[in-house]
């Protein structure tokens, strides 16, 4: 009989949790404060006293035997005596009962373990809550019969059995129906078999791969469909798929939706971001302002599992399921999350600092497979998650608006920025290097974030609306998260105003891939899929991949010649020849739009140089409807994807590297041609100039990998949205002389037919 692991914390998660959810006493310290609390607790307690005692006990039924197993924060064996200890930056006074029974019941269960270990008669459980801003204790003592610890150990195992039992019913239902899946189309399209047998070999070895497939050949099915089936011959555990973009998401809803008419049954669940799923949208998460935070974890268990036998969790299945049972649709998909077979969720929950994908895995023992959709994005989501600023007005805002302690903590930390003195500033510079993220800075921080936590107990509603207290409070946290990190790749850098003084503070992450490969570590198989993912060094590296990693180009399922690509070398883009050779790219958009009827989509490189050229196109523009993508900050008065569904004769404005220009699904008559205006380097800035000097100082070429191969990543994107079926043809135009020269010809896509405007072969040249 197979010993199934169980963690101490999961079973009282699982067992032991009741009364509301609160957000006043869930802003936990950070890991490092945690880690310190527990530190200093523990040189206080006399010899013979242990600090973290690993505790086991094994339990069966006859039919099933778990292993239990943890570590006790402290125990003192002459005593009896088993301590838990939490810390905290509220009074403990504060604390609501049910909290106190939840981690009452860890140490009971420590307890159990002890007193059978050892053949004690009885145990004494302390709970500590350590305060880490005056160091004060505060203990809670319960005095229990070995007999009494054993019916509770005995009972919480038992309860939780009768949940696997569950479990495994469907488990067995969902693998007959895997091995019984058959494929959806009636045949693999060209590539897609080879990339389905490669993902399945990678989750079979708990490997790494980097898998580039056109657009268009079904790389959502191809991965998902292996994955799978590799949960069917328990090659892992769970599958875990990471999307980019709404749109990815969508396409993975679907394609599992096409599965599940096909037979599938298998639980899955659909994350979705807190603020588009609240019932309250803007009321703190507790009882006395949400009714669905009241009592959410006394109804829970019935919620829990109506859910994982509704099978499919996505966003209105989940948000129905919350109403029938009056709780929180957020901490819903949280606390079903465990007990799903298939996670569809945003690259935020799997890789950010505070995400809890890799924590809960590695919690559980369990062997999860990461599917990285439009991989390809995943390094600057990552480079923005691992990054944090603060800036000095916020902070100055977020004092007026507070009281008290608050008030005083932001004015200390806005007096910390604004001590720091900047040097070797460069001549009308505006940012200067640290060596590392100021001490001073830090500790301000820390302060305000305990001052916060002392305000969320008294008066939450003041953090929970929006506003500069909730946002100087988000940044100092963040900042906290991300000065723990803190490494060689990674630059501390302070702007300052136009009279020289310290405005801004960042910690820029410069290189992602440190981070994202613990990431990957916590993780059983990673496999990131796009149609961009080259070079495949560089891609591997940025992603935190292994060197052993397998990187596989597929074959494009489609001919040369049903993309015909013109290179327009005539016209340059580059930011000093913009205004003067507007009128020729004008001209040049409004001919090519004369010569190729149906929808066309023309990508610039910012939304400066299309609102330059927008009027002027207008004006030129006969017979056509003119679509323009909205400013940052503008409403757009139509959605693009739905026009383009109904209309035939388009002609849309927008920015590369956009949702329009990445992860949008257009077949047939929906898309007919796109126009890419120019490669779209990113701008000189301290930010490339400091990845071009990292990437360099390593050996490699900077420029390349700070700004080229990013760049031809989104003009591949831009021109994968033409041809999305075997039946469709189309028409783009690259416009600018660097397309015809070798660094960046030998990176757009090898499987288009690319040629001249006057018709002949387009060979690449030499230069930059």
């Amino acid at each position: 009989m197979a010993e199934i692991p169980v963690a101490v914390r999961e079973l009282v998660a699982f067992c032991h949790r009741s009364g509301d959810i609160d957000q006043r006493f869930q802003a936990s310290p950070t890991a490092a404060d945690g880690q310190r609390g527990h530190r200093e607790l523990a040189a206080r307690r006399p010899a013979p006293w242990e600090a973290e005692v690993a505790l086991s006990h094994r339990w069966t039924d006859g039919r099933r035997a778990l292993l239990l197993r943890g570590r006790a924060d402290g125990v003192d064996r002459s005593a009896a005596l088993v301590e838990e200890i939490k810390t905290c930056r509220v009074d403990p006074a504060r604390m609501p009962a049910a909290h106190s029974r939840q981690h009452l019941a860890q140490g009971r269960l420590y307890a159990a373990m002890l007193a059978q270990a050892e053949d004690l008669p009885a145990v004494t459980v302390r709970l500590t809550w350590y305060q880490l801003d005056s160091g004060e204790e505060h203990t809670l003592e319960q005095h229990y019969e070995a007999a009494e610890l054993a019916t509770f150990l005995e009972e919480s195992l038992a309860r939780y059995a009768h949940w696997l039992d569950t479990l495994d019913a469907l488990a067995a239902e969902r693998d007959a129906t895997i091995a019984a899946l058959a494929f959806p189309h009636r045949d693999f399209r060209a590539g897609q078999r080879s990339a389905a047998e490669l993902v399945y070999r990678c989750i079979d070895r708990g490997g790494q791969l980097l898998l580039e497939a056109p657009t268009g050949i079904g790389k959502t099915l191809a991965v998902l469909y292996p994955a799978l089936k590799a949960l069917a011959t328990e090659k892992h555990d769970k599958l875990l798929f990471c999307t980019a973009r709404h749109t990815g998401r969508r396409a993975a809803e679907q394609t599992l939706a096409r599965l599940e008419e096909g037979g599938l049954a298998a639980t899955r669940l659909t994350l979705t971001a807190k603020e588009r799923i609240c019932f309250s949208p803007g009321k703190a998460c507790r009882p006395e302002a949400c009714a669905y935070a009241r009592g959410y974890y006394d109804k829970l268990p019935a919620a829990r599992a109506e859910g994982v036998a509704l099978r499919r969790l996505d966003q209105p299945a989940l948000e129905a399921l919350a109403r029938r049972h009056a709780l929180c649709p957020y901490q819903l998909a949280l606390d079903l999350l465990p007990w799903c077979d298939v996670i569809v969720a945003d690259q935020h929950y799997a890789f950010a600092l505070a995400g809890t994908l890799g924590q809960l895995a590695r919690e559980r023992g369990e062997r999860w497979s990461l599917l990285i959709d439009e991989a390809h994005n995943l390094p600057a989501r990552a480079r923005d998650m691992y990054s944090a600023s603060l800036d000095r007005g916020l902070l100055r805002r977020a004092g007026r608006a507070a009281r008290g302690r608050l008030r005083r903590a932001l004015v200390a930390a806005d007096a910390a920025l604004g001590a720091l003195a900047p040097v070797d500033l460069p001549a009308g510079g505006r940012v200067c290097g640290l060596d590392r993220p100021p001490a001073s800075v830090t500790g301000a921080l820390e302060d305000v974030v305990a001052a916060a936590a002392a305000l969320l107990v008294d008066r939450p509603e003041v953090l929970a609306a929006p506003g500069p207290l909730k946002d100087a409070w988000f940044d100092a946290l963040a900042y906290l998260r991300v000065g723990e990190e803190w490494g060689e790749d990674y630059t501390c850098d302070l702007h300052v105003d136009e009279a020289g003084e310290p405005a801004t503070l960042v910690l820029n992450c410069l290189d992602p891939g440190r981070l994202l490969a613990g990431r990957h570590d916590a993780g059983h198989a990673s496999v990131a899929f796009s149609a961009t993912l080259a070079p495949p060094s560089w891609m591997g590296q940025r992603l935190g991949f292994r060197p052993d990693a397998v990187w596989h180009r597929c074959p494009s399922p489609f001919r040369p010649a049903q993309l015909a690509v013109t290179l327009e070398p005539a016209i340059d883009t580059r930011y000093a020849a913009r205004a003067a050779s507007r009128d020729a790219l004008v001209a040049r958009l409004l001919a090519w739009a004369a010569e190729h009827p149906g929808n066309c989509l023309v990508f610039f490189p910012s939304h400066r140089y299309l609102a330059d050229c927008r009027e002027a196109i207008a004006a030129g523009l006969a017979g056509r409807q003119l679509w323009v993508q909205p400013a940052p900050g503008e409403a757009s008065a139509e959605d693009l994807v739905a026009l383009l569904g109904t209309e035939r004769d388009v002609l849309g404005l927008c920015v590369l590297g956009s949702g329009y220009s990445e992860g949008v699904d257009l077949p047939g008559d929906q898309l007919r041609s796109v126009v890419v205006v120019g490669p779209g380097l990113p701008q000189l800035s301290h930010d490339t100039r400091a990845l071009e000097s990292w990437f360099a100082a390593r050996g490699h070429d900077g420029f390349a990998c700070a700004c080229l191969y990013p760049a031809l990543q989104r003009v591949n994107q831009a021109l994968g949205r033409v041809i999305r079926g075997e039946a469709d043809r189309g028409a783009a135009l690259l416009i600018d002389p660097r397309f015809l020269r070798a660094p960046y010809r030998g990176l757009l896509a090898p499987h288009w037919d690319y040629r001249l405007a006057g018709g002949e072969d387009a060979q690449p040249s030499g230069g930059r």
